[in-house]
């Protein structure tokens, strides 16, 4: 073989490796590509952990996509997989370094996991972006033009809705104020108390609501219902720590006595009183809800429980869920030792309180539920469904006089609510009519009152 054919050979090799990596790397975008469609299909079809899976193959075989690596780290957050997140959401920073979207969610992703020192150098990135003029208008113009800068530059309104969050999860509630007016995010004489009440009577989303009860909080600081009712609010879906803030400046600022020792009452027995929960264990433990409630996942949500109990180890309700995981799977001893770790960590956790007495009259263990379940509505005396499963326990125990007051009690108490609860209202009149018999009465729960459901 001459040296010319060897040179024609290698040169013809050559050429076919370099069409085939040329190839392969075109079958590998279009195979991420296809997977990262796939990926936001499935997400939007409400299949999240087969959305993160694809994503994750997907910024797998693109790992130089910025849009492959953004939208698998979003995902990452979104199921909870925050270190993993995180991880995804440096690499891409570290390609695309003044993409505006990125830095604004990377300061979001900050701000979720209570990194506000991390978030704010991010808004700085993010302001820096702007041309100079538009930096000095944002800094230093008048509030009045404030709506106009804000209109035409969406990421200066994102900058203050952040800083915003910032400061008042910090409890800086008067230089959030501040900052609200000084942009006309909130405006004086607006009675945003009043709209956030409407649109909860009128049942408007949910998100449309909380942002409604977000501006009467800094648009409106003496209106202390709207600013306690909120906080219970915040309290039920689960953001415990805004949740305790808005209840704290809504028991501050009303003028009621009766008022001020009810809010103190509710930071005891509902949010843990002076047991703070860090941010990131917060965001675990609604990410773990949902996963739970949601996606019907109990290995990943049982997971998150356990992260938010390492984190904060004396936060009662990733407790009552991990019971309640325990007890779907048939394990109800287990369900009752989660319980039962969960009082060690808030003795006075009304709920916990209340989940073990209704699960140790389930079992039939009268007398302990009993105790329970009294506690509870010494702990929260308007609980009507907890007295109604006190009532059940009592009739249990043949205690008739008792069973009878606490039920009464708590169906006067549900009139009042329009909540009628028939079937206990018969059982009632049966037992006037003819006394006790050996079926046990009904103890339905009936959600009515905000600041006290779930868990």
């Amino acid at each position: 073989m001459t040296v010319g054919t060897v040179r024609a050979l290698a040169l013809a090799i050559a050429l076919m490796l370099c069409i085939a990596s040329v190839a392969a790397a075109l079958e590998r975008k279009a195979a991420a590509g296809s997977d990262l469609d796939r990926a936001q299909a499935a997400f939007q079809a409400g299949r999240y952990a087969e959305a993160l899976a694809l994503a994750r193959r997907g910024a797998d075989a693109a790992p130089t996509s910025v849009r492959a690596l953004t939208l698998r780290a979003g995902m990452a957050e979104f199921m909870g997989e925050f270190e993993e997140a995180r991880m995804v959401y440096d690499r891409a920073s570290a390609l695309a370094p003044d993409d505006a979207e990125l830095i604004y969610r990377t300061a979001s992703f900050a701000v979720r996991v209570g990194e506000y020192d991390r978030a704010l150098a991010q808004l700085d990135r993010l302001l820096a972006l702007h041309p100079a003029h538009v930096r000095w208008l944002f800094q230093w113009a008048p509030t009045y033009l404030q709506p106009g800068l804000l209109r035409d530059h969406p990421s200066l309104e994102q900058i203050v809705q952040i800083k915003l969050d910032i400061l008042t999860e910090k409890g800086d509630l008067v230089q959030a104020r501040q900052l609200a007016r000084s942009y006309a995010i909130v405006k004086s004489g607006e009675n945003y108390c009043g709209e956030a009440q409407a649109k909860s009577r009128e049942g408007a989303e949910r998100e449309e609501t909380f942002k409604a009860f977000r501006l009467a909080s800094l648009g409106q600081p003496d209106a202390a219902d709207c600013i306690w009712w909120y906080g219970q609010w915040l309290s039920d879906e689960g953001y415990v720590r805004l949740g305790r803030l808005m209840v704290l400046e809504g028991t501050r600022t009303t003028p009621s006595a009766g008022n001020k020792e009810s809010g103190a009452r509710y930071l005891r027995v509902r949010l843990g009183g002076n047991r703070e929960v860090p941010k990131r264990a917060e965001q675990l433990f609604l990410i773990a809800r949902q996963r739970y409630l949601r996606d019907g996942d109990l290995d990943g949500a049982a997971r998150l429980f356990d992260e938010t109990i390492r984190l904060s180890p004396t936060f009662a309700r990733p407790y009552n869920y991990r019971a309640t995981i325990a007890a779907h799977l048939g394990d109800r001893e287990a369900a009752l030792a989660w319980l039962q770790r969960g009082l060690q960590a808030d003795p006075d956790s009304w709920r916990t309180h209340r989940n073990l007495g209704k699960l140790l009259s389930d079992l039939e263990r009268y007398p302990e539920a009993e105790m329970h379940l009294r506690r509870t509505v010494q702990l929260f005396g308007d609980d009507a469904g907890g007295r109604l499963a006190l009532a059940r326990v009592l009739y249990a125990q043949g205690k008739y006089d008792d069973f009878a007051r606490e039920a009464r009690a708590a169906v006067a108490f549900l009139a009042s609510w329009k909540a009628p609860v028939p079937e206990v209202r018969d059982f009632l009149a049966k037992f006037d009519r003819w006394g006790p018999g050996a079926a046990l009465p009904p103890a339905p729960d009936p959600r009515v009152i905000i600041g006290w459901n779930y868990d």
